[in-house]
């Protein structure tokens, strides 16, 4: 049991660290129009000015979420987690964090573009 709390920790902990890193470029605009890095939504990509607002609202709501992870991995090391006999059970719970919060930032940065000209 502790084993799998151990598990749920790092693999929450580890992914938050990994986008929070992802996000400061976004928020600090250093990455230009690309076919590889960022929010890569259609409303995005008509402009500069409209890739780098997106993407700063982007990487900011994925610092927020990211930041969320990261305590949530820190919280498995201290409230104990209950072992299912269902092994995809556990795995769902061991990414099931990282899959809401990433979906969360995502979600809002494409609200947030559709109130853009």
């Amino acid at each position: 049991m502790k084993n799998l709390n151990f598990i749920f920790g790092i693999v929450n902990i580890s992914s938050g660290l990994v986008f929070i890193f992802l996000s400061i470029p976004l928020i600090a605009k250093k990455i230009p129009m690309n076919n590889l890095y960022g929010f890569r939504i259609k409303k995005a990509l008509t402009s500069d000015d409209n890739w780098y607002k997106i993407n700063k609202y982007g990487g900011k709501q994925l610092l927020y979420w990211s930041i969320v992870m990261v305590a949530i991995g820190v919280a498995c090391f201290v409230f104990p987690v209950e072992v299912q006999k269902n092994e995809v059970a556990n795995g769902l719970r061991a990414v099931a964090p990282m899959l809401v919060c990433i979906t969360m930032a995502i979600v809002k940065t494409i609200l947030y573009s559709k109130t853009l000209a």
